[in-house]
């Protein structure tokens, strides 16, 4: 079988500029900036396919060539999307003491209806640097910046693909019609559009700290930052009463984001020996404001019409929910003054929590888990240089974010036949006292250990990392200037060295899998749903930095 495939794309942009300065007065200084940008992208594709050649000799195989008419199917395609802008900015400083930002955006994008498709964006910000102020210098001499901040600003969002404003109609269907029934293939509806879609937009307000001591040797910049997303472009479910068909995205739900992020930086020179150190850390509290119609958003499928995660005001995106794991029933008195929790349960299996206190276990009982967003994340990188060496070290890490170890399910969790790990077996539940955490080993009580989600198979991936080291030493400058050089450096790189975590999955840095591609919903909405996705490597790499 011979398909050939012709894919041409053609992106244009065009952008104009108009910029105007003044200084004028005793320092006063203004930028105005006024501009266009247009984009244009098409993406065409022909595919051809034939079969059944006379000869197999791949050079006298040509589309048209194949024995059977029949077989011969040919398919074209076109997709476009254009954007344009008017957009303006404002800059003022007085003496460089005083700071003012203004900024306005008007976008119009394809992707919308027609009378959804432009919106208006406006930012602006403020800034005082108190250290070019005379009475700053004096009280604090040793204070080399420090500079105040804020700002407040929109930019919208537009990435749900192409013509989510229409309905798409596609071939390939069976109907079947007259009085003697007779299937004919016809076409229906398998995106519903919605014309009333229109731009999902992002409030960003942020307070901010620059400051430098010691002639600008320790620095350190902090922030606070809400971010509110309003008019969230969904695809908000349908009853199955309405078909197939996926649902039409539609502007419902909010979420919020904010935080703290900090920087420390502190670097040190001297005639040999130079080092510098850097630190970041920032905290993220996600939460649901609002959904269309209040309903949470299932995701995270790891069995057929058996989802891991909910989506729910109150709550982080993507939040784990499932059933809260208790322990491992020790003997017949635990299962009796516990809810009842099925009628063939026994000593060994898994115990589950009564969220409701009404004595019985089942979907009620079911509660939010945690979330694959960190509550913080961090960073250190240390860089030194010693006479001819240089050596540069980068960690970082995450602390608070969990993972749901599916393939863990998959293997230990008894419904399928696959074979079990030397955990099961090590920790496994062989009577009275011997393990609370592992049930006990039988393929017949497995249908009493919930197959739905539940904290049993969801860990901590909080880890530290030592992401990259590097370890170089240039030659000195009078051997390379005798081979006609102008530098050689040679170097050692490693990656991925070392990892600390308790999670025992492959790769706790692991957000979403290809798993979701499948899946309604992807992104945030399934992140942290691990199916043995394959890590990150750990390399070692040799090289040398040669300069001619």
């Amino acid at each position: 079988m011979l398909t050939e495939t012709n894919t041409t794309s053609l992106n244009m942009t065009w952008n104009n500029t108009l910029r105007y300065n003044k200084t004028f007065g005793e320092g006063n200084n203004l930028s105005v900036l006024l501009g266009t940008e247009a984009i244009s992208n098409s993406t065409s594709s022909q595919t051809g396919s034939d079969r059944n050649f006379p000869t197999q000799i791949p050079s006298l195989e040509f589309l048209g060539l194949g024995a059977d008419i029949s077989s011969e199917k040919v398919s074209e395609s076109l997709g476009q999307w254009s954007l344009f802008s008017l957009f303006g900015n404002i800059n003022y400083n007085y003496n460089s003491l005083y700071y003012l930002t203004f900024n306005v955006r008007r976008d119009g994008s394809s992707r919308f209806g027609p009378d959804n498709r432009y919106a208006n964006f406006f930012s602006g910000s403020a800034g005082w640097s108190l250290h070019n102020e005379k009475w700053f210098q004096n009280l604090f001499p040793q204070v080399s910046k420090t500079k105040l901040r804020a700002s407040y600003g929109q930019m919208g969002n537009q990435d749900i693909g192409n013509y989510p404003w229409a309905s798409w109609v596609q071939p390939g269907y069976n109907y079947v019609f007259g009085s003697t029934p007779a299937s004919v293939q016809g076409y229906t509806i398998s995106n519903r559009g919605n014309p009333d879609v229109k731009w999902e937009s992002s409030t960003v307000s942020d307070i901010g700290l620059d400051l430098a001591i010691l002639n600008d040797r320790l620095s350190l910049s902090a922030d606070y930052f809400v971010r509110t997303t309003t008019d969230m472009l969904v695809q908000v479910p349908l009853p199955l009463i309405g078909g197939s068909a996926l649902p039409p995205y539609q502007n419902d739900g909010s979420v919020q984001n904010k935080g703290f992020e900090f920087e420390l930086n502190y670097r040190n020179s001297g005639r040999k020996f130079q080092y510098s150190i850097n630190a970041n850390f920032a905290t993220l509290q996600n939460k649901v404001l609002s959904l269309a119609n209040g309903a949470p958003i299932q995701g995270g499928r790891i069995d057929n019409g058996i989802f891991a995660t909910s989506t729910a005001v109150g709550h982080p995106i993507g939040s784990f929910y499932g059933y809260q794991m208790e322990g491992i029933f020790q003997n017949t008195a635990d299962i009796f003054k516990h809810a009842y929790q099925g009628p063939g349960v026994v000593p060994g299996d898994v115990m589950y929590k009564d969220q409701n206190g009404d004595g019985v276990i089942n979907q009620s009982d079911r509660t939010f888990l945690g979330s694959a967003i960190p509550l913080f994340t961090y960073g250190l990188t240390l860089s030194m240089n010693y006479s001819n060496f240089d050596l540069s070290i980068f960690f970082q890490g995450s602390y608070g974010n969990k993972i749901y170890s599916q393939v863990n399910q998959d293997i230990e969790g008894f419904y399928r036949p696959f074979n079990l790990t030397q955990r099961v077996y090590d920790t496994r539940w062989h009577g009275e006292g011997t393990s609370n955490t592992m049930p006990l080993v039988s393929w017949d009580q497995a249908a009493n250990n919930i197959l739905e989600p539940s904290s049993r198979f969801l860990q901590d991936a909080s880890y530290v990392r030592l992401k990259n080291l590097q370890l170089g030493y240039t030659i000195p400058v009078r051997i390379t200037n005798r081979a006609h050089l102008k530098g050689l450096r040679i170097y050692f790189t490693t990656q991925n060295l070392i990892t600390i975590t308790k999670f025992t999955g492959l790769d706790p840095e692991m957000h979403v899998s290809n798993n979701v591609n499948a899946e309604q919903y992807k992104g945030d909405v399934a992140a942290g749903i691990d199916w043995g996705t394959y890590p990150g490597s750990r390399s070692y790499i040799v090289g040398v930095n040669l300069n001619l």
